[in-house]
């Protein structure tokens, strides 16, 4: 199956329902009740399994990934950021005339900082590096996370002091003095501080950019008549696109390509005998050609010996470890196998189950230093079967389709659950073969992990029994 045909199977799942999350504060219920109900838990810490995958498709958020650090449970994780740009310059805004001309007065970067992965207490010192790319992004190609382009001249830097605490901070009626004492054209239309990295941009490049672009080409009316003329097309040919490299730190920053802060402006003057106006190019990221290289990935493993197993794709591997692994960006994701369900039903004799829940102890879970873990959990179906085939998920069937697993909100503080009644006892009465659920992070534009020990995972049973 081709990535558009994969990608339009998983679209397909986000039409059904999802499973409901509720809060719970206790596990233990008696065997049996008046009602004839019973109850099981079964651990599912035997049934864990690990699905590395090596080809989803960038997801076309515009969000960027730059930065290295070693996460004491994962390894090393490396990001580097590649984007086509575009920019707003129309022909119009450059009339030819043999009395004026347009002068490069200096170019600037700045982009909005979403997260930060890695060390991020402390205030820790981030430098990233500016480089101009070798090619053009294809926009019709499906870029993964091992994908990158080779790198030519460097075009900026920045080096800078990342501050967590800037992240997500809110400017309303119950914020502290200090934040009300910060300027409002500071915060967004949301109220939340716009908390950004401005790039020292070299200007020899931009000067020599801007002075291509526009003599050769907005200018250039015999080459380009009106009629042919694709500004976004030929600027692309000119700067090809950027990368965002480490360059020193042990922290990596995501980026948000796509806001209304995130922009290289080139300010330059329009001389004229009448005068000197000035003005400005935009040029922004592309979030339609905009993709992240993420390591680990299909040409670099994992660095760390308990993960030496995990050399083949779309295979469901269990790990000699205590614990359960989701990485977002390095798309390594939790597969639980229902197969041993089978085993418990032939033990419970004409059960019907009434009610299901898989259930993650939250409260257990490993968290990085300085970061939080996955706020939102993705659950899609699978089968050895299906893995083997390179697909991610199954098409449900109609039986369970109301019930299908499709995201939770993770709490790590409390108790998680989904219900699945339907979809098991579909599973017991062989009425579907996807006997394996894969938990996976919401975006692989994203370096959120978690980690969860296996001990912490049930399946919880209530049944009945018929004559």
């Amino acid at each position: 199956m081709n990535l558009w045909a994969r990608r339009i199977r998983l679209l397909s799942l986000a039409a059904f329902s999802f499973f409901s999350c509720e809060e719970e504060n206790t596990i233990g219920l008696p065997p049996e009740d008046n009602l004839g109900i019973f109850f099981a838990e079964i651990p599912m810490g035997p049934y864990v399994e690990q699905v590395w995958i090596n080809d989803l498709p960038y997801d076309e958020s515009g969000l960027l990934l730059v930065g290295a650090y070693n996460d004491p449970e994962l390894g090393q994780i490396e990001a580097t950021a590649f984007s086509d740009l575009s920019t707003t310059a129309i022909r119009t805004s450059f009339p030819k005339s043999d009395s004026v001309t347009y002068e490069f007065v200096s170019a600037s970067m700045t982009l909005r900082i979403r997260n930060g992965y890695g060390i991020t207490s402390g205030s820790p010192q981030v430098g990233i590096g500016i480089y101009q790319i070798t090619d053009t992004v294809d926009i019709n190609r499906d870029y993964t996370n091992s994908d990158a382009f080779a790198l030519n001249q460097k075009i900026g830097e920045a080096q800078f002091t990342f501050y967590p605490d800037s992240l997500g901070l809110e400017r309303n009626e119950d914020s502290d003095q200090s934040i009300k004492d910060i300027p409002a054209s500071l915060f967004d239309a949301d109220s939340i501080y716009i908390y950004t990295t401005d790039f020292d941009l070299e200007q020899s490049f931009w000067e020599s950019t801007f002075n291509q672009y526009v003599e050769d080409v907005l200018l250039d009316t015999l080459n380009f008549p009106d009629s042919t003329l694709n500004p976004a097309r030929e600027f692309d040919l000119i700067v090809k696109g950027i990368a965002l490299t480490m360059e020193s730190g042990n922290t990596a920053i995501q980026y948000n390509g796509s806001d209304l802060q995130s922009s290289i402006r080139i300010q330059y003057n329009r001389v004229a005998p009448s005068g000197t106006i000035e003005n400005e190019i935009i040029i922004i990221i592309n979030p339609g050609k905009a993709f992240n290289e993420i390591q680990p990935n299909a040409n670099s493993g994992w660095t760390l010996e308990k993960f030496s197993p995990l050399v083949s794709f779309y295979e469901g591997i269990s790990l000699d470890d205590q614990n359960a692994y989701i990485q977002s960006g390095a798309n390594l994701f939790m597969a639980l196998d229902f197969e041993p369900m089978r085993s418990f039903a032939d033990t419970a004799v004409n059960a019907v189950f009434q009610r299901a829940e898989l259930y993650i102890n939250g409260d257990s879970t490993l968290v990085l230093e300085g970061n939080d873990p996955i706020s939102q959990l993705q659950f899609l179906l699978s089968s050895d079967a299906t893995l083997e085939d390179e697909e991610l998920a199954g098409i449900p069937d109609v039986n369970f389709a109301q019930e299908l697993p499709i995201a939770i909100i993770f709490n790590e503080a409390d108790s998680n659950f989904v219900r699945m009644p339907t979809y098991l006892n579909q599973l017991l009465l062989n009425r579907t073969t996807l006997d394996k659920i894969i938990v996976r992070g919401p975006s692989v534009s994203s370096l959120d992990r978690l980690v969860i020990p296996k001990d912490s995972i049930f399946l919880r049973l209530y049944y009945s029994k018929t004559n």
